[in-house]
């Protein structure tokens, strides 16, 4: 005799399981769409390792349904699940992004993981427990850093309360998160909640500096060895500009594959590092972070262009540009024996390589999924002479002059990185 069932199916396991990856994506769009939009900047830094984690999540759950011959993961999802999706990118502010995405899917998400192992065969389904074991800690973590900093954007957004519930309302209106409880009836919409991304200009906190172009004058780095260090470290701490437009880039190309997708939210992270890594050296230096002029006019003025462009110019035109110099730093910096800095710029340098490769993949891609005509060189050389007309940064203006000098030189003296 067999005794009542305790456990869900196969089938019924695989349908949770895409309901799990499609959740976690969706909380990496909007994550990514909203990194600009959030002043925060404790909240950006977050963000931006969430985002990408939650790719990385979506990632090994794929990998499992795959295994267990699913192989079209948001087949069959249901309205009200792409309903949630589009309602949460519709957040007005950082109060009711945080509440939406973590203080509602996120939370709930952490539940449905823990149980999951008690309501599937775990005898029997052990990649799928280890999935779950994988993909926990970085919940955990990210649940515990919404907790802890949303009574500080709670106070600063009132009436955050209604679309937090309205949220909660549109998962249980479709079963939860793993569509296996009973719906509950859908609430209805709260008012003035049109979409905001992707958001043209960056945000920061009232009062913080703005970088102004006519006084960014670089230092000799070898006559003024500490000027020019403290000058770069700004610089870097700046890259945070580069991560929220690679975060717009993500938002706005959801027509791209997956694989695209998951680059992408790590290149995001990545340069969110590459912030951190400034932001550690200036407070190392003796700055505060509020201290140091931000150059929110590289991000805005990036946005006038299509994402294909940014992604573009970005990966096969400023990285590349860019590399000379960091090896240049490292030399240098090695050279006086400065050995934290040597180490930082390192880690930039490995960073960008991978960047650049990808931008060598995605962009013919990119190019043949929105219509564009032109090659990868074309448009690398198109958005370039775009750069040096609208770029704020003359570092970036710099770094290009010296790309084609090196292009042009002979052979024999041309410099390998």
């Amino acid at each position: 005799m067999s005794s009542a069932p305790t456990h869900i199916t196969i089938e019924q396991n695989t349908e949770i399981l895409k309901r799990y990856a499609f959740l976690e994506k969706v909380c990496m769009r909007t994550l990514s769409g909203w990194l600009p939009g959030v002043p925060e900047w404790e909240a950006k830094n977050e963000i931006g390792l969430h985002l990408w984690e939650s790719a990385d999540s979506a990632d090994k759950l794929y990998q499992r349904l795959r295994e267990l011959r699913s192989y079209q993961p948001e087949r069959n999802l249901s309205e009200r699940l792409l309903r949630l999706a589009r309602a949460l990118d519709r957040a007005q502010n950082s109060a009711e992004l945080i509440a939406g995405v973590y203080l509602v899917v996120k939370k709930q998400l952490l539940e449905a993981y823990r149980s999951h192992p008690e309501v599937t065969w775990s005898d029997f389904d052990r990649p799928t427990v280890k999935v779950t074991e994988m993909v926990l800690p970085a919940l955990e973590r990210q649940v515990a850093w919404a907790e802890q900093f949303f009574p500080e954007v709670a106070a600063r957004y009132p009436g955050w309360e209604a679309w937090r519930d309205y949220v909660a309302g549109l998962l249980a209106a479709d079963g939860g998160v793993t569509g296996m409880e009973t719906p509950r009836a859908e609430p209805p919409e709260p008012a003035e909640h049109p979409l905001l991304l992707p958001w043209k200009k960056c945000q920061r906190m009232k009062g913080w500096l703005v970088f102004d172009p006519s006084v960014d004058v670089e230092p000799d780095r070898k006559a003024e060895p500490e000027a020019h260090r403290l000058w770069r470290f700004k610089h870097y701490l700046n890259e945070m500009t580069a991560a929220e437009t690679l975060g717009s880039i993500l938002w706005m190309t959801p027509e791209m594959p997956w694989e695209y997708q998951n680059n992408v939210a790590r290149h995001c992270w990545d340069e969110i590092r590459h912030s951190q890594l400034g932001m550690v050296r200036i407070q190392q230096l003796g700055l505060k972070v509020e201290d140091v002029p931000q150059v929110v006019q590289i991000y805005d003025v990036m946005m006038t262009l299509p994402a294909v462009d940014q992604y573009a110019l970005l990966t096969t035109v400023i990285e590349p540009n860019g590399m000379p110099e960091k090896a240049a730093n490292r030399e240098h910096w090695e050279e006086i024996e400065d050995d934290i800095s040597a180490a930082a710029v390192s880690y930039d340098w490995s960073d960008e390589n991978f960047h650049i490769r990808w931008g060598k993949k995605w962009t013919p891609v990119l190019l043949e999924t929105y219509g564009y005509k032109e090659t990868p060189a074309e448009i690398a050389a198109r958005t370039e002479a775009w750069l040096m007309e609208n770029t704020p940064v003359r570092m970036q203006q710099k770094m290009a002059i010296a790309a084609h000098q090196a292009d042009s030189a002979p052979s024999g003296d041309a410099q390998s990185y």
